[in-house]
């Protein structure tokens, strides 16, 4: 060991809301932790914009508290933070025609039943093909295709129809919200405690290679860091990235890591100087907080009905990877396109409403190289097996990982930075 090397107990990779979470408990266990974090900030993939910028706690990244999010509401009171539950309308644009969406995919019992029957699993995509009516149920086909896109970030020839069934038919579907404060003020609320209990987080450090015998990570400026054990908590494509020495340690791993889907996501904030989607096409908009269109910005959402001019617009799925060199400027046009379709405004007319935007392509971001998890049809039981570590010595978490249904959520990610905590903590 040269005069670089730095010693702890337990050493994390990535200081998003797994790594967060896992270093406050074992810190609290008594444990001496280090953090390090390749990005110059905290938060990974939850990502809070400037304020002054929108006008309120804008989100980069992860913007919703879904489902029922006990240990995240759990976090959130001892953090004093708020939750906003959704209200408003949703609309969608059907031959056409934008309206009030008044049934959804997840009320249709005929299409329940068929998924009910599967004994084997298969990508959405063949059950669609071998259950459904090419020309009687093509507007089903295509409100499901853009679920699946939209809502999972999948790809439907990929995306496992059993965890289709489960998530979407298999439980009661419950009112997601928001943190008035921002997902920024629960990680902001994390960091403190981390460093009340002695953790050290140090940004701008990429940990480049990991030897698992020696439980030793060597970073890209060359300092080495010693451990009696190390939890990566990286996103999936990012484990890839690292090279580990034993390799023949992680190659199983590797073969995991690939069988869990990864999707993209582009996602566009745009502050406009009004809020003229209020009364766009002659129709009272003015409770729209969720649009749902055919273009390539599938979804569109508005953070507040409190009288905020912000248009939130999402691409994500496999059309995410045509648009891998395309800078924000060209993005932006593409979304205000989007958006000139689906209400019949100029595209110049919007162009020139716009105050402020941001871009952020998550599958060009080089410390995630993508958005979220998701099942596929030959997933099956990767995410345990990627989960148990490698000779009580390397462990892993992040929201991919987690044993509960919250995967590709910061709910998942937060359960599984207390799972990880615990197997640690029992060897």
């Amino acid at each position: 060991m040269n005069s670089q090397d730095k010693k702890t107990e337990i050493l994390i990779i990535g200081a998003g809301a797994a790594g967060l979470m896992a270093a406050r408990e074992l810190a609290k266990a008594g444990k001496k932790v280090v953090i390090l974090e390749a990005r110059d900030r905290i938060g990974g993939r939850i990502m809070p914009l400037s304020e002054s910028q929108f006008g309120f706690p804008a989100e980069g990244g992860a913007e919703f508290v879904h489902g029922e999010a006990p240990i995240t509401k759990s976090l959130m009171k001892e953090a004093g933070l708020t939750l906003v539950p959704e209200e408003g309308e949703i609309w969608s644009v059907r031959g056409g025609e934008l309206s009030v969406l008044k049934f959804f995919v997840q009320e249709n019992e005929e299409l329940k039943k068929k998924l009910d029957g599967l004994k084997e699993d298969i990508s959405i995509a063949d059950f669609l093909e071998q259950n459904l009516d090419p020309e009687k149920d093509v507007e089903l086909k295509n409100s499901i295709i853009k679920m699946v896109n939209g809502y999972d970030a999948a790809d439907p020839n990929l995306v496992s129809s059993f965890m289709i069934r489960d998530s979407w038919f298999g439980k009661e579907q419950l009112e997601d919200g928001r943190i008035k404060e921002g997902y920024g003020a629960l990680l902001n609320f994390l960091e403190s405690e981390c460093k009340k209990y002695g953790v050290e987080i140090y940004l701008n450090t990429r940990v480049e290679s990991i030897n698992i015998e020696q439980v030793l990570a060597a970073t890209d400026s060359g300092e080495t860091y010693e451990a009696e054990k190390i939890l990566i908590t990286v996103p999936l494509p990012i484990i890839k990235e690292i090279k580990f020495d034993p390799e023949i340690k992680i190659v199983e791993k590797l073969k995991l890591v690939d069988q869990i889907g990864f999707g993209g996501v582009i996602k566009t904030i745009i502050k406009f100087q009004t809020r003229w989607w209020e009364n766009a096409l002659g129709k009272d908009l003015s409770k729209m907080y969720f649009l749902i269109t055919n273009e390539k910005f599938l979804t569109w959402w508005t953070p507040s009905l409190q009288m905020k001019t912000v248009l939130v617009g999402w691409m994500a799925g496999p059309e995410v990877l045509k648009y891998k060199d395309a800078s924000s400027e060209e993005l932006l046009d593409i979304a205000l396109a989007s958006l000139s379709n689906v209400f019949k405004i100029d595209k110049d007319v919007l162009a020139k409403e716009v105050a402020t935007y941001e871009v952020i392509n998550w599958s060009t971001d080089p410390f995630a190289r993508g958005a979220y998890s998701y099942t596929t049809f030959y997933t099956k039981d990767a995410r345990e097996k990627l989960a148990e570590p490698i000779d009580n010595k390397i462990f892993f978490a992040g929201e991919a990982l987690y044993s509960g249904e919250e995967t590709s959520m910061v709910e998942g990610a937060l359960g599984s930075g207390l799972e990880a905590t615990n197997k640690i903590l029992s060897t």
